[in-house]
């Protein structure tokens, strides 16, 4: 639940993080020269420039979450075998436990026998 709503709160930021690049990019329209390394653009709508650089940022946000989300995965996995490994040596070790009880009791009982 607590998840859930912070999930609706980061999509509702974000959604007005996009509404407000689009009306700020649609009310500055006019066209620019862009320099960028040896790359030149001239009279580009700062739309496009706007846009393009929203979205880029956007992908490079995704591949870094894509890279953590596999991380993630990766640990969780690795638990996940780790917890199953110490799960059946708990079993063994509870099944020796019982083993022992029984053998204990067993010599018990026979100890009893011969004394009587």
């Amino acid at each position: 639940m607590k998840g859930d709503r912070a999930m609706q709160f980061y999509l509702v930021l974000a959604l007005l993080f996009a509404i407000s690049v689009a009306m700020f990019a649609v009310q500055n329209a006019t066209p620019v020269d862009i320099s960028f390394f040896v790359f030149e653009f001239q009279k580009i709508s700062l739309v496009i420039v706007i846009f393009t650089s929203a979205l880029i940022g956007a992908v490079i946000i995704f591949l870094l979450n894509l890279v953590k989300q596999i991380s993630l995965r990766r640990r969780i996995n690795a638990l996940e075998k780790k917890n199953e490994a110490l799960e059946t040596e708990l079993e063994m070790l509870k099944n020796s436990q019982e083993a022992v009880e029984q053998t204990e009791a067993i010599q018990m009982d026979e100890k009893r026998t011969e004394e009587h």
